[in-house]
């Protein structure tokens, strides 16, 4: 095992300009301008729309990635047979979250929004209606319409001020859920654990709930549960497949959103059934993972904790620091910390309402005339996410708060 390394979390990394970078989320390319609604990205725009983080990935983990350059071949590589991935997997859940995984009921993805995609071509057929919870990610509609199916929206909750929960609350419409599942078309929910944006980390209750209404409609839940390692101070992860352990469940895992690792993609899938996992890979064909997510994988689920453990703390701290300066600056915004997930899920309605402006007006004071790509709230809830603005907070803390104080400057 690694010795304890203090990692630098306030270190600025150049992703705009390096070569060796690639990134999307720092692009400066047309098709990024134009993915986050803007004429260019120049040299002084923060990116903070994108889930994944601007901190250098784990000792061990990079420690893993030179020892496969060294081994100097980079042929075909695969899972089959190889116990120490497996294993890693396994421990890593039943270590963190009790949750006893079936290895053998496992399946590889590039990718979870390549598996959900496949998941919806796989188990649905034309025409078939799927259930999501808006807002959600948006992949989530895109995988469903982009196949040719039905977008069947149990919206969630929202609470306010008004509440016992408090504002930007979430809870489930179980009155609703029930009437969607029982429609003949609906053969499809999926699920978000915890939720983007919003960032509840379902109960066990609500999640025994939810696959209980499934089951009895005979709705199959793919559950996506790749922010479930990023829980906040005092809350603890509930795996679907732990609260409904007969309920037909596809899970999705992953290492990118937690080790920062998008660009080594290594989703692993949890079939609650055989059926359903040799279905996936005949609609999947053939998928295996690079050398280096593997390495890079086993490292993360041997080796990472420590580096997760300081993330986290860094990344608490960076939401608080958030929260308040909004709650000085800008108090007639609504924010909430998460659950779960790293994202934050901005109401600014209240601020719009005052200056007298609507949601274009928003997204051009900030992404324009701040420089701050943030994600629209349209793109989570296309009817009423007009005035809402996603967040997501792993970057050094100095580049979160001048983009909290650019966008209070052109809000003021």
């Amino acid at each position: 095992m690694s010795q304890h390394i203090v990692y630098n979390f306030d270190e600025i990394i150049d992703r705009r300009h390096d070569r060796w970078s690639y990134s999307e989320k720092w692009s400066d390319s047309a098709e990024t301008a134009a993915h986050c609604g803007v004429s260019h990205i120049a040299d002084d725009h923060i990116a903070l729309f994108t889930a994944d983080m601007d901190f250098r990935c784990a000792r061990p983990i990079l420690d893993a990635l030179h020892a496969t350059v060294d081994h100097g071949i980079f042929g075909y590589s695969g899972l089959a047979g190889n116990e120490r991935y497996y294993t890693a997997l396994h421990d890593w859940f039943a270590r963190r979250d009790g949750w006893d995984i079936d290895t053998s009921l496992t399946a590889y993805s590039a990718g979870t929004v390549s598996a959900l995609n496949t998941c919806v071509r796989a188990f649905t057929e034309p025409g078939d209606a799927v259930i999501i919870q808006r807002p959600v990610y948006p992949p989530f509609t895109g995988a469903v319409e982009g196949a040719g199916r039905v977008v069947l929206d149990n919206h969630l909750v929202r609470h306010t001020d008004a509440d016992s929960e408090g504002n930007l609350y979430y809870t489930m419409d179980f009155e609703n859920l029930e009437e969607l599942a029982s429609r003949d078309d609906a053969h499809m929910l999926i699920l978000c654990n915890p939720h983007n944006p919003v960032g509840r980390a379902w109960t066990a209750d609500e999640l025994a709930r939810l696959a209980d209404i499934c089951m009895r409609h005979d709705v199959l839940i793919v559950a996506d549960e790749i922010h479930g390692d990023l829980m906040q101070p005092g809350f603890t992860m509930v795996h679907l497949a732990q609260a409904a352990p007969t309920a037909r469940i596809i899970t999705c895992t992953a290492t990118n959103k937690t080790f920062n690792l998008a660009g080594l993609p290594a989703t692993n899938m949890v079939f609650s059934c055989l059926e359903d996992k040799v279905r996936f890979g005949q609609m999947r064909g053939y998928a295996e993972p690079s050398p280096f997510a593997i390495s890079a994988a086993i490292a993360a689920y041997e080796e990472g904790e420590d580096w997760l453990a300081q993330c986290q703390a860094y990344i608490a701290d960076n939401i608080n620091a958030v929260i308040a300066y909004f709650a000085e600056h800008l108090p007639d915004v609504g924010v909430r910390a998460p659950e779960g997930t790293y994202i934050l899920w901005f109401d600014f309605e209240r601020r719009c309402r005052a200056l007298g402006i609507d949601g274009a007006e928003l997204h051009r004071r900030i992404y324009e005339d701040a420089r701050v790509l943030l994600q629209d709230g349209t793109n989570f809830d296309p009817a009423g996410g007009e005035f809402f603005q996603r967040m997501v907070v792993p970057s050094p803390r100095c580049v979160l708060l001048d983009a909290c104080e650019r966008i209070a400057r052109v809000l003021s």
